[in-house]
């Protein structure tokens, strides 16, 4: 049977317009090419065969012209397809004459298996249809896997001029061979006098997408791209038309995401030719990430954090026992001396004081809604250098960098330090997975299956985002070791010995250093603060409330939990709590008039001398600190109370 596109118009109960998943992956802070890079690795490891015992091996090359067949690519992207790209308001391809293309291929893995006669078949182990067919799901298992949103394949249409994707498989389960195509425009768009969706496919079917089982088309797809792949099971994707693919800065890429995985073995990529495994991914690190450039990333891999990485891989290959917090560590506002069995902290202070990287396992329950409470742990590793100059942290879950986590760098109380949380065990990785952007950059408490599948899911994970800042406040605080650069802003620059202040001596108008200040007035403040267990209230302070000629006064309550040695109120994490949420926090109030409450902030007007403000609904494991600014006819100092 010949291949041909298949272009469906849109039916009357299809919702029309653009795709809004993408601009999920629209992030400022990292390219096109970086996100690709984190796809088109990511997948391979999730798709590894149970019995690949050595690295998931992924090639990327671009093909120039002259590298592969253009009359082949030239049927592909046809005159009739090319007029539609068009019509879907897409910026017009180049000629096919200068043409390249993307070819993505990874080995020991289990290539796309499931139903493939049957587009409607999902469930876990459907990776034939979640690939092709579906958007904002997928079918990866439960606990073994990075991904789980089912959006990140649209990066791979967002790289190619063409909005195309080919991709040849071989199945572990049968050994059988399939190859298919689609394109994912970005609108639906008008053709002859008719209006067509997004999506299209290449393929054999007609009445329904079939892929091609046909062994001398697939041949001839596999020659024209140069494929490397034989009997192999995996997947080989080609992108047409790739935009600013740079192998240089996809390189630097493959360091900056996944150089946990490679160096522990779990990774092989190839770029253009070049490997890079881990016999030498630190030898290709140095030349394409000195310390300098990745400071410029923003990224913590310097070649100090590498050898940190380095060292926790070869304990975990030696089976090194880890010292452990106790369980319900977490539930508890700040690390106390006994979160430890006796003795233990002793010891980590002691490795701390000396240079030496600390490690720690950290318990915490996962709270499924049905089922058991699940107990799970992760680990952190730190280290404190005399010389380091910033902070540098990651968060790892399984192999998958979560790069927008950084919860040390924002304590200004903290030493700089080297920070890595790593998550391996399965449970609380699916409970993470869960709770990622679709760009696998950051957390979300928030995230709809959290709330779906989980009880309290914020307590667990912050739980994993503050471990680190928490161990490192308990066990730097017996080590006679600060950072004094962090500190200089708060004090005056003192002159050398024998060297005047200011030349001439000193000024009319100095004041004398035998001086004596005059002595401030106290002033009781007009009103007062209480912190209960869960809630908080407002009031007038006795014979100091304000007069009724004062009034009105605005003010503004801003509310935060305490639990590491920072300032809970730069720290305030939206998923904490939210005072927009009536139901969460029910006000109750009397002399005052509501302006506005979002986030941890409440701004209202006092009317009453006798006023009250009472805000329930907060975590009463958790210390609450509370300050009020306030204007009057004399701006009113801060009052706070925890």
């Amino acid at each position: 049977m010949t291949t041909n596109w298949v272009f469906p118009q849109t039916s009357p109960f299809q919702v029309q317009g653009r795709d809004l998943s993408e601009d999920n992956f629209a992030q400022e802070e990292r390219s096109n090419l970086e996100i690709l890079i984190r796809e088109a690795l990511q997948n391979p490891l999730d798709a590894r065969s149970l019995d690949n015992t050595g690295p998931v091996k992924v090639c990327v090359n671009v093909l120039k012209p002259g590298e592969f067949d253009v009359g082949y690519l030239s049927d592909l992207m046809s005159k009739e397809f090319r007029e539609r790209l068009l019509a879907s308001d897409a910026d017009p391809l180049p000629p096919i004459s200068v043409a390249s293309v993307l070819v993505i291929e990874d080995f020991g893995t289990t290539g796309l298996e499931g139903q493939w006669k049957n587009p409607n078949a999902d469930g876990p182990g459907e990776n034939w249809n979640a690939f092709w067919f579906r958007e904002g799901e997928g079918a990866k298992s439960a606990t073994g896997s990075n991904g789980r949103a089912g959006q990140g394949k649209i990066t791979y249409y967002r790289v190619g001029a063409a909005r195309s994707v080919f991709g040849m498989t071989i199945r572990k389960s049968d050994g059988k061979t399939l190859l298919m195509g689609r394109s994912a425009f970005r609108r639906v768009y008008p053709y002859n006098d008719s209006k067509y969706s997004r999506h299209s496919f290449w393929g054999t079917g007609i009445e329904q997408p079939l892929p091609v089982v046909n062994s001398n088309e697939i041949t001839r797809f596999s020659n024209a791209f140069h494929l490397t792949r034989k009997l192999e099971p995996g997947l080989s994707l080609v992108i047409p038309f790739p935009i600013d693919f740079d192998i240089g800065n996809a390189l630097t890429t493959v360091i900056t995401e996944f150089y946990y995985p490679i160096a522990k073995g779990n990774l092989e990529v190839t770029l253009n030719g070049e490997s890079i495994g881990a016999d030498n991914v630190e030898e290709i690190a140095m030349r394409v990430l000195p310390d300098k450039a990745a400071k410029e990333k923003k990224s913590s891999f310097s070649q100090g954090f590498r050898a940190l990485v380095r060292a926790v891989i070869e304990d975990e290959k030696l089976g090194v026992d880890l010292p452990q917090l106790k369980p319900g560590w977490d539930k508890t506002p700040s690390l106390k001396d006994d979160a430890f069995e006796e003795g233990v902290l002793t010891k980590l202070r002691a490795r701390m004081e000396t240079g030496e990287r600390i490690s720690v396992r950290c318990p915490v329950s996962v709270r499924p809604k049905k089922g058991e409470v699940i107990q799970t742990s992760f680990d952190v590793h730190l280290e404190v250098p005399e010389d380091l100059d910033r902070t540098e942290e990651a968060y790892v879950r399984r192999d998958l960098l979560i790069g927008s986590e950084s919860h040390l760098v924002g304590s200004s109380y903290l030493q700089k330090s080297r920070g890595l949380t790593l998550v391996l065990n399965n449970d609380l990785s699916a409970f993470l997975a869960d709770a990622e952007e679709p760009t696998h950059l950051k957390w979300n408490g928030s995230r709809p299956r959290l709330a779906e599948v989980y009880s309290n899911p914020q307590a667990t994970l912050r739980a994993v985002r503050n471990a680190a800042p928490r161990i490192l406040a308990l066990v730097s605080n017996g080590v006679v070791k600060r950072d004094i650069r962090a500190l200089a802003r708060h004090f005056s620059k003192p002159a050398e010995d024998g060297k005047p202040k200011s030349p001439g001596g000193p000024k009319h108008g100095d004041r004398n250093p035998s001086d004596t200040p005059p002595t401030e007035v106290s002033v009781r403040k007009p009103f007062k603060i209480h912190t209960g267990p869960d809630f908080v209230i407002v009031k007038s302070n006795g014979t100091a409330a304000p007069h009724v000629s004062d009034l009105p006064i605005e003010c503004s309550l801003e509310l935060a939990y305490e639990g590491l040695d920072q300032d809970p109120f730069k720290a305030y994490d939206p998923f904490d709590f939210d005072l927009a949420d009536t139901k969460a926090h029910k006000i109750e109030s009397a002399g005052i008039t509501l302006i506005d409450r979002k986030e941890n902030r409440i701004r209202f007007s006092i009317v009453d001398p006798e006023f009250a403000l009472e805000v329930p609904g907060f975590d009463a494991n958790i210390r609450l600190r509370a300050r009020l600014n306030y204007t009057e006819k004399t701006n009113g100092t801060t009052i706070s109370a925890e």
